[in-house]
C-alpha cells in the first residue's frame, strides 16, 4: 500500500468554503496589490483555482518579494528552509 494519497491529501476543510462564502469570491480581492517587503498572510481561496499555492503552506505568513506577471512571490520560512512561492492576489491576505 503507498504512503502518499496524492497532493491533495486532507485538504477537505482547507479547500472548501463555508456555506455563507460560496459563490464567486470579491472581485477587488483579485486584483489588490502589494509592495515589496509587505508582510501577507496565505489562505487559499477555494473559488479561484489558479494561482495557488500547495495546501501544506496553507496559513503561513511570508514577505512579497517580487512580482511575476499578475503573480507575486512570496518568500516563506518551511521548518528552516527559506522557500519562494508564486501566488495570485486571491490567495494573500495583507497582515495588518
Amino acid at each position: 500500500m503507498p504512503s502518499s494519497n496524492g497532493p491533495l491529501n486532507s485538504t477537505r476543510k482547507k479547500l472548501a468554503n463555508k456555506p455563507r462564502e460560496r459563490g464567486t469570491s470579491p472581485p477587488q480581492r483579485a486584483v489588490a496589490e502589494f509592495d515589496e517587503g509587505q508582510k501577507v498572510h496565505l489562505k487559499i481561496d477555494p473559488s479561484v483555482n489558479e494561482g495557488r499555492f500547495h495546501p501544506r503552506f496553507s496559513g503561513h505568513t511570508g514577505t512579497v518579494v517580487g512580482k511575476q506577471g499578475r503573480a507575486f512571490k512570496v518568500q516563506i520560512d518551511d521548518r528552516g528552509k527559506e522557500k519562494t512561492l508564486i501566488v495570485k492576489p486571491a490567495h494573500l491576505r495583507a497582515q495588518e
